[in-house]
């Protein structure tokens, strides 16, 4: 069973220790890089399967939603955990009164992202070394 919700302050540990798995052990990105000076501005997502922290994101508000740090442990891709998790927050963004939701997805998470509604606009550009792009959803 999966149940996805935002994060208490004491579960914002474990939303840092999965992002770390991700993206700095599995992906190189700087531990400086991931952990920043936003924490405390966002609403953080954390997922959990039959109890088990497996999937966080957090949501910035920007004046539309800015969703970031989407991460998926390697025991729960596949799953569907990363959709639910997008769902919460676009779900979330609609709450707040948001009209748009905006991402910066890595490039070779384009495909997944466009089955979610959204729209890649721009170049390419390199975050911590990854290219990305940009991508758009109306609300």
């Amino acid at each position: 069973m999966t149940d996805i919700r935002i994060a208490t302050a004491d579960e914002r540990q474990l939303c840092y220790d999965i992002r770390t798995q991700v993206f700095v052990d599995e992906q190189n990105v700087p531990l400086d890089l991931e952990i920043d000076e936003h924490e405390d501005e966002c609403v953080h997502f954390i997922a959990r399967i039959d109890g088990q922290p497996m999937g966080t994101a957090r949501l910035m508000d920007k004046g539309y939603a800015k969703l970031q740090r989407i991460a998926v442990s390697k025991d729960a891709r596949g799953t569907g955990l990363g959709r639910a998790l997008v769902q919460a927050m676009l779900d979330r963004a609609m709450e707040l009164g948001k009209s748009e939701a905006r991402l910066d997805a890595q490039v070779y998470a384009i495909p997944f992202y466009e089955k979610l509604g959204f729209k890649a606009e721009g170049p390419e550009f390199d975050d911590a070394g990854i290219p990305h792009r940009l991508m758009r959803k109306k609300l």
